[in-house]
């Protein structure tokens, strides 16, 4: 007859309670499931999903989400974006608001503004734009793009704005 003993593994004595497996690693943002645009794929207008979403072809619009969006090495996204999280590896002109991470990874290209609870950037990105980043702030990216609450901020300020008339009014002139 064999009996199977439950050693610790400290003290090699026999244990009386049985182990546990040891706890999994946390998963990546991009190791969850997610629908996938594919290369081929070109969308215009608003997009929202639910849970994650990667983008590997052309996207030119509004994007919200309380979700992960993920633009892959091959998406070009021109657009408004409010989510709870993003990875950036491909090209993308336009402004992000995330509740949690704004990743940016070496090959990415972001033209526009970041606000987010946490920012990562990689060495080799090209980034053209500000970033506030407020980690006890979340930023509010729950909402619909363009309205409410979870709207990016515009990247001219009002105060910024005055400038603008003076030459709107001038190019009337001529």
């Amino acid at each position: 007859m064999a009996v199977d003993i439950l050693r610790n593994e400290r003290s090699g004595q026999p244990s009386s309670q049985p182990q546990s497996p040891p706890a999994a690693a946390p998963k990546r943002f991009d190791e969850n499931p997610y629908t996938t645009l594919g290369e081929d794929t070109q969308f215009e207008g608003t997009l929202r999903f639910k849970d994650g979403l990667k983008i590997e072809g052309k996207f030119n619009g509004d994007i919200s989400s309380e979700g992960i969006l993920i633009i892959g090495k091959t998406g070009h996204v021109t657009a408004e974006i409010a989510v709870g999280s993003i990875i950036v590896e491909g090209k993308v002109t336009g402004n992000i608001v995330a509740n949690e991470l704004v990743e940016l990874r070496s090959s990415a290209e972001l033209r526009g503004d970041i606000t987010a609870s946490k920012l990562k950037i990689e060495e080799g990105v090209i980034f053209v734009g500000k970033s506030d980043v407020q980690p006890n702030n979340k930023a509010k990216a729950t909402g619909p793009v363009g309205g409410g609450g979870g709207a990016p901020k515009s990247p001219i300020k009002p105060e910024d704005k005055s400038h603008l008339s003076q030459q709107q009014e001038e190019k009337k002139g001529k």
